[in-house]
């Protein structure tokens, strides 16, 4: 099965600018990041010329509508695929459909650990800031949450932006949120993913890109607009 499913995702050349779908290799709207280069598109569907994934546990499989994943009781663990490259300031685009799953995220990880996770929920969107350091002082927290319904088989559009120490999350062009954290600025940003918890969710048309190291100009004005990010619980 792992052979089987792995053959579906991997094996296949990174895309490029010039290589990318036309409707995939245009950068979305947002409100903090500079989009610089196109990395990479993936429409994720059967067929389509393909990123290099990796699956690191579950069930994925292309289909026609996207890359369908699922948790596999034998792992004990949610279904997860990550994207092998490292990056700085990053704007990634992605749509994604909950079919059944309890949740969906998308994470960034540092060396060892995940420095940030968007959640898509039946009932919420969140930003959360992850435990980045393992063992170490460091706690996960949310930076954002927003109730929103999600229901099961609906596509819906989500943006993350992480320019140095801060990151936004972006659904459907509606809500935002933001949040920021000094190690962010520090840390390497490495295998961007998505995690599921419980089955089924899909996710099409990702779009990767590099960011500028400067914010937007107007992104101290956009920042006053949004909600606050949630305070940091204490200790």
């Amino acid at each position: 099965m792992r052979t089987r499913l792995s053959a579906l995702l991997l094996g296949l050349a990174t895309l490029g600018a010039a290589d990318a779908p036309k409707t995939l290799s245009e950068a979305p709207a947002t409100l903090l990041a500079q989009t610089d280069k196109l990395v990479g598109a993936d429409e994720m569907t059967k067929g389509s010329p393909a990123l290099a994934w990796k699956i690191a546990k579950g069930r994925w499989e292309r289909t026609t509508l996207g890359t369908s994943g699922a948790e596999l009781p034998a792992d004990k663990n949610n279904a997860v695929i990550r994207l092998p490259v490292k990056l700085e300031s990053f704007v990634l685009a992605f749509d994604v459909r909950l079919d059944g799953a309890a949740s969906l995220a998308f994470t960034i990880n540092n060396a060892k650990e995940q420095l940030a996770r968007v959640i898509i929920a039946p009932t919420h969107v969140s930003l959360r800031r992850d435990d980045y350091d393992g063992n170490g002082p460091e706690k996960a927290f949310t930076l954002f949450t927003q109730p929103m319904s999600i229901d099961a088989g609906t596509w819906h559009t989500v943006v993350f932006e992480m320019v140095g120490d801060t990151v936004v999350l972006t659904v459907d062009g509606k809500i935002s949120g933001w949040g920021s954290e000094p190690a962010y600025a520090k840390e390497i940003r490495a295998n961007p993913g998505f995690h599921i918890d419980g089955t089924f969710a899909t996710v099409r048309n990702v779009r990767l890109w590099t960011a500028k190291a400067e914010p937007k100009p107007t992104w101290a004005e956009k920042k006053g607009a949004l909600p606050r990010p949630l305070e940091k619980p204490r200790k």
